[in-house]
């Protein structure tokens, strides 16, 4: 197994070369466009004398896996004991939740002359505008994100027409980046200087050569023994977008999966406000939005097992389309959640890597509850930004 190594860094992103030592588990969660939590988390316990620089607020860490960088990000929480204590932070991507989308973002907030920033084209175009503007070098000084570098649009994703209002700009970037088939990350690179490094990838569809299961279902790909999965009913199968107007004057158009209502021998409808938009198109996009996040949920877990042909992180990604083939249930889905756990108590370090695939609200901490309240601040958010 390739060294892991936990790198402090201070508040201006200048790491320290003296790694964290003594430390006796690591997990790492990574996350693809998944709703209602952050985009990827970290957690480290050790004992104090090893914790020189994260027991302080502010600063941060670099993960480092052999000689690869798979997170870094700022310090959440300091749970201090006497003798160990245990750092969490995130991914330094949740930088973008601490940003809220203004409607014209060249403006102070107190000088709004328009309802809307109203953006479209390819998906990752429309994604690194709205972060340029909203916390990149293209945004008011104050509100720049220090050392953000984003890189040029190569005009990949679907078409798409979304009309932002005082949303975070995590949640419309990873709407968008969800439509457009992109994902997403900030990692900290250094040249002359440290930088935070915005990168956009397509998702790679894996399911030819990356399948799991167990090994009386197939042979080759990836092996998980250890697992569990979970087929609901849909929360959606008849997407109603109610667009602008009122009473009879009101614009409405209707989306619905026919499969879903199919194999689950039910209807059911949702409305999807959309008030700020009478454009057919952009009502169709919000209809076929919600019948993404809702129209099949599904989620399978597993622990994984590397072979030695396919190995996580060299040829599997998070966010990344797998098979998945269980009790004769034929399946390909995005993996949405990858968690590693290092233990390093006694002897070699341990590692444990498993995997989350499946709809957009898939993910070892949501729960039905999580999911609801998730969409109901959602709505409040939508209310809030009239």
């Amino acid at each position: 197994m390739p060294q892991w190594m936990i790198q402090p860094r201070d508040k201006n992103l200048r790491r320290s070369y003296d790694p964290v030592k003594f430390w006796s588990s690591l997990t790492v969660v990574e996350r693809h466009n998944v709703t209602g939590t952050d985009p990827g988390t970290w957690s480290v316990t050790a004992r104090n004398e090893g914790l020189t620089g994260l027991l302080t607020p502010g600063n941060g860490v670099l993960l480092t896996r052999g000689d690869k960088l798979v997170m870094s990000g700022p310090i959440t929480s300091i749970q201090r004991g006497g003798t160990v204590s245990t750092i969490s932070g995130v991914s330094d991507l949740d930088v973008l939740d601490d940003r809220i989308l203004f409607p014209d973002p060249t403006k102070d907030i107190t000088n709004q002359p328009t309802a809307y920033d109203t953006r479209s084209g390819p998906a990752e175009s429309v994604l690194l505008s709205y972060v340029r503007f909203n916390a990149g070098d293209a945004a008011l000084s104050y509100r720049q994100v220090p050392r953000l570098r984003l890189p040029a649009t190569q005009g990949r994703g679907r078409s798409v027409s979304i009309k932002g209002r005082l949303d975070l700009l995590g949640a419309v970037a990873a709407d968008v980046a969800e439509s457009g088939k992109l994902h997403m990350d900030i990692l900290q690179r250094e040249d002359d200087a440290p930088y935070l490094d915005f990168t956009v990838r397509p998702i790679t569809d894996r399911t030819a050569n990356v399948r799991f299961g167990a090994v009386r279902d197939f042979t080759g790909g990836i092996i998980g023994e250890d697992w569990s999965y979970t087929l609901t009913r849909p929360t959606v199968t008849a997407a109603i977008v109610a667009g602008g107007g009122q009473g009879a004057n009101r614009l409405f158009v209707e989306r619905v999966s026919a499969a879903a209502e199919s194999i689950w021998g039910s209807r059911i409808e949702a409305l999807i406000d959309q008030r700020q938009t009478t454009v057919v198109s952009e009502l169709t996009d919000a209809g076929d939005d919600a019948l993404s996040d809702g129209s099949n949920p599904v989620s399978v877990s597993f622990t994984i097992t590397d072979s030695p042909d396919v190995q996580y992180r060299r040829d599997w990604f998070v966010g990344d389309k797998v098979g998945v083939f269980i009790d004769g249930l034929d399946l390909t889905n995005l993996v949405r959640e990858v968690t590693t756990t290092v233990q390093a108590q006694e002897g070699s370090p341990t590692e444990t890597v498993s995997a989350v695939v499946g709809s957009r609200d898939s993910s070892a901490w949501t729960t039905k509850t999580n999911t609801r309240v998730a969409k109901a601040l959602k709505s409040v958010r939508l209310l809030q930004a009239i």
